[in-house]
């Protein structure tokens, strides 16, 4: 799987597990949400070393500041 791809699958499962937390949160589903959290921080901090590569990562903003081409 190209990096494009892999990048836009993990965007993809960031957002639905952001949106199934919301949804646990709100039915009062502690552990629930509690997994589905941790499962969210992962696919983003995935997302997050996946831009990495291409550039570096602001700390304080998670921004992408790419590098300039070699060459």
């Amino acid at each position: 799987m190209d990096r494009s791809s892999k990048l836009r699958n993990l965007k993809f499962a960031q957002g639905m597990l952001r949106e199934l937390r919301q949804r646990t949160e709100a039915d009062g589903e502690k552990l629930l949400t509690y997994l589905i959290d941790m499962a969210y921080l992962e696919a983003s901090d995935r997302v997050r070393a996946n831009w990495s590569q291409d550039g570096d990562v602001d700390e304080d903003t998670g921004q992408v500041q790419r590098r300039a081409a070699q060459g």
